[in-house]
């Protein structure tokens, strides 16, 4: 009786574990007139803007506005130039870590910790 509590035991923690390192579950925001109220634009404005780094290089593009429901966006999905020094690959950003200022988007996180981000796959 004892081994069989503790096997379970084992298995449910198991699982609980497991559902702590799970990946977000995410959405792309489909309706183009969802505001992205950090920037004062809609998702059809926000997506295809160009991404710039504090120096003022452009790093890269939005392709997509994503979300945790399909009227929130909560994060960016931005494509790195080949030669910006990012990760290759689609990688999902949090809208905080971005700002809006003179009409350019700037990503206020450096390769490094932009390394540290989920990728997209869709």
């Amino acid at each position: 009786m004892f081994a069989k509590k503790l096997s379970l035991a084992i298995v449910a923690s198991g699982l609980l574990a497991g559902t702590a390192f799970a990946q977000s579950t995410w959405v792309e925001i489909e309706d183009d007139n969802v505001q992205v109220t950090e920037f004062g634009a809609n998702v059809d404005q926000v997506e295809d803007w160009d991404v710039y780094d504090a120096a003022g290089t452009d790093i890269g593009d939005v392709e997509e506005v994503i979300g945790t429901d399909p009227a929130t966006p909560t994060a960016l999905v931005i494509d790195f130039n080949d030669d910006a020094g990012y990760v290759d690959g689609d990688v999902i950003i949090p809208l905080d870590q971005f700002t809006y200022e003179n009409n350019r988007l700037v990503l206020n996180a450096d390769a490094a910790a932009v390394g540290s981000f989920e990728l997209w796959t869709d």
